[in-house]
């Protein structure tokens, strides 16, 4: 009889410890990745120069920058624009402006391009200045051209989307997922902003990418289901904000929440700031 005992009570404690590790494994599982990794995409500041974006953001405490193509380099070089068209003083000079700006420039996009030549030349670009990253929303038959280059250069191509007024459909989460899957350099990049524009349910398409995402775009709106809205600070509109951040973390995503403030062009810098402060605060 004790010996049946002590063998009821060890075969308890091996239970209990085996539903104690799993629910301490959840629990980290589901854990907030903190610090987050929080960058600003450059179109935010779309009116500026990259020089005077990087100017205006320093202090705010972001982690990187993703520059987009076409946005004005400089005063100093007045017709050169963001992008592999730089020459190599330009280039030496992007740099130097993220060196001193204590940014890394974390990604490139999103850009296109229309034919293999140009998809190399952006991933040269990428690479050159120090990102892990390219975001397009290229036609499905490019996609196999950008894993090519992105595993040539060390890079990741991120499927991008906008809303249900795009040219495509890869606001869809499921379309994103048949078109990124079974690539080595290829994943998505989500953008729950447009989801919420298109009237997705934005928990739900993050589930649908699970394992998929390596990049992330941030925003919240003032409407949902409504391609006319206006962005307001993360937290401040109807999005379930929270309810991502939570999916995010249940994921183990531990990639860049890149803010992306479509409003207010000539004046934003605050509410930029207070969309950093929810990300390091939730």
């Amino acid at each position: 009889m004790k010996k049946l005992i002590s063998v009821l009570l060890m075969v308890a404690a091996l239970v209990v410890t085996g539903c104690y590790c799993a629910t301490q494994a959840q629990a980290q599982k589901q854990a907030p990745k903190q610090p987050r990794k929080v960058a600003l995409q450059s179109y935010s500041l779309r009116a500026f120069t990259l020089e005077e974006a990087l100017n205006k953001v320093k202090g705010l405490g972001l982690d990187g920058i993703e520059c987009f193509p076409g946005q004005r380099l400089s005063d100093k070089y007045p017709k050169a624009k963001v992008g592999p068209s730089l020459n190599a003083e330009e280039r030496a000079y992007m740099k130097k402006l993220l060196k001193d700006a204590n940014l890394k420039m974390i990604s490139f996009g999103v850009t296109g391009a229309s034919n293999e030549a140009e998809i190399e030349k952006i991933c040269q670009f990428a690479k050159e200045m120090g990102a892990e990253r390219v975001l397009t929303e290229s036609p499905v038959y490019w996609i196999p051209v950008w894993n090519k280059y992105c595993k040539k250069y060390g890079l990741t191509m991120c499927l991008h989307h906008h809303a249900t007024n795009s040219s495509n459909q890869y606001w869809d989460a499921e379309v994103m997922k048949k078109y990124v899957s079974g690539y080595s350099n290829v994943r998505a990049n989500p953008d729950p902003g447009h989801w919420g524009r298109a009237g997705r349910d934005l928990v739900k398409s993050l589930k649908t990418l699970e394992g998929l995402i390596a990049s992330v775009h941030m925003k919240d709106e003032m409407r949902f289901n409504d391609i006319n809205n206006k962005c307001v600070p993360l937290g401040e509109g109807v999005l379930d904000i929270k309810g991502v951040l939570a999916e995010l973390d249940r994921q183990g995503y531990d990639g860049y929440f890149v803010i992306e403030y479509e409003a207010d062009w000539q004046d934003n810098v605050g509410k930029i700031k207070k969309c950093i402060d929810y990300l390091r605060k939730n």
